[in-house]
C-alpha cells in the first residue's frame, strides 16, 4: 500500500472514531440514580456542582447558552429532582441552584465516569514513543486548526 492510500485509511478511521466519540456524547445514563440523564443535564449537573450557588445567569454562561435555555433546564432538572431553585439570600429576583442528594450522586458518578474513561484513553496513548505523542499532538493541532478554519468559512457565508 503506497502512503497515500495509507493516509486515506488513517482519515476514514479518523472519522469513524470521530463519529464514534460524537454518539457517545450523545448516549444517555443514569449515572447512579433511577433517573435517565441526557449529556445536556449531566454536564449542567456538573457546573452546579462545581460552581457554589451558582445562579441562572452564571449556569447559562457556563453552558454558552441563553438565560431561558439554562432556565428551561433548570426546570427540567427541578422535575428530575436533581437540583433546587430557590432565591439568593436578600433577592426577591435571582435564583440560585444547588443539587439535591439525587444531583450530587449523579455529580460524583459522573466524575468517577469522567476520571475513568481519562484513565483508560492516558493507558491507550501511554506506552507510546515520545516522537510518537509529539507528532499526535502536532497533527492534532493541525488537525484542529483547519476544522476551525472550516467553522469560521461556513459561519462567515452564512451570515452573508
Amino acid at each position: 500500500m503506497n502512503k497515500l492510500d495509507t493516509v486515506r485509511n488513517l482519515v476514514k478511521d479518523f472519522d469513524s472514531t470521530s463519529r464514534l466519540y460524537q454518539h457517545l456524547n450523545k448516549t444517555t445514563s443514569y449515572y447512579g440514580t433511577d433517573t435517565l440523564l441526557t449529556p445536556a443535564e449531566i454536564h449542567a449537573i456538573s457546573l452546579i456542582a462545581s460552581h457554589s450557588n451558582i445562579n441562572l445567569s452564571q449556569l447559562a454562561e457556563l453552558l454558552s447558552v441563553t438565560k431561558g435555555t439554562a432556565t428551561k433546564s433548570a426546570q427540567k432538572l427541578v422535575k428530575k429532582e436533581m437540583i433546587y431553585k430557590n432565591f439568593a439570600k436578600g433577592s426577591e429576583n435571582i435564583v440560585e441552584l444547588t443539587l439535591t442528594d439525587k444531583g450530587t450522586i449523579a455529580a460524583e458518578n459522573h466524575k468517577t465516569y469522567v476520571d475513568y474513561m481519562e484513565k483508560q484513553l492516558i493507558e491507550i496513548y501511554y506506552d507510546i514513543s515520545d516522537q510518537t505523542t509529539s507528532d499526535l499532538v502536532t497533527i492534532n493541532q493541525r488537525t484542529t486548526d483547519f476544522f476551525n478554519k472550516l467553522i469560521r468559512e461556513r459561519e462567515s457565508e452564512v451570515k452573508k
